[in-house]
């Protein structure tokens, strides 16, 4: 289902994090209950909200990055010399470096927020920037480690699935889902060990 399906994965990720938050690192997953669609939908949507301002907030940075990037390298390319032409092939890696470290630190800026958007039911108290700077102060070392673990496991599961057909594709994305699902758990975890300020559970 379009957008919607996304949303209702991203509510059952909550409940995954949740799960995490109350049983331990070593709690097992909740089985995805067709009766709770609308809950799901409720957390989904929570979570959407809190990535989608931070993608319209990045975005125009990142455009800016891919566009000064790409008519810088056009015009060395243009003249069609050795020495223009490397140095258009740095300046498309060094974009490509900025692109992607944009990215992940956007990712991981957000990342509190999105946690605290699957533990509260308080829509109003997921915008806690105190709690934002006191988690990123305790684990954005990590917190940017795991997206970065993420990521290689995003890229690898996508290429068994391809093998397999590209019906692997789907199974792949979803055990993805729950990979990151689990990676925020264990980030919350980790904030808590450190003295952290623990979200109230409903």
């Amino acid at each position: 289902v379009p957008l919607v399906g996304p949303v209702v994965a991203i509510g059952y990720q909550a409940t995954v994090l949740e799960a995490l938050a109350r049983g331990g690192p070593n709690a097992a997953p909740p089985r995805f209950d067709f009766g709770r669609l609308a809950d799901y939908l409720l957390r989904g949507l929570r979570m959407f909200v809190v990535s989608m301002l931070m993608m319209l907030a990045v975005s125009p940075v990142m455009f800016v990055i891919v566009l000064v990037g790409n008519l810088s390298g056009v015009l060395l390319f243009s003249q069609e010399q050795p020495v223009t032409n490397m140095m258009g092939c740095l300046v498309i890696g060094v974009v490509a470096v900025l692109f992607t470290a944009v990215t992940v630190g956007a990712v991981a800026l957000v990342t509190p927020l999105i946690v605290r958007a699957a533990l509260d039911r308080d829509l109003a108290g997921i915008f806690d920037f105190a709690f934002l700077r006191d988690f990123l102060a305790r684990v954005g070392r990590q917190t940017v480690l795991a997206h970065l673990a993420h990521v290689g496991i995003n890229i690898l599961l996508f290429i068994v699935g391809v093998l397999a057909c590209f019906v692997g594709v789907f199974p792949a994305t979803a055990f993805g889902l729950l990979v990151q699902a689990h990676l925020f758990g264990q980030l919350y975890l980790l904030y808590l060990e450190r003295g952290g300020r623990r979200i109230e559970l409903a």
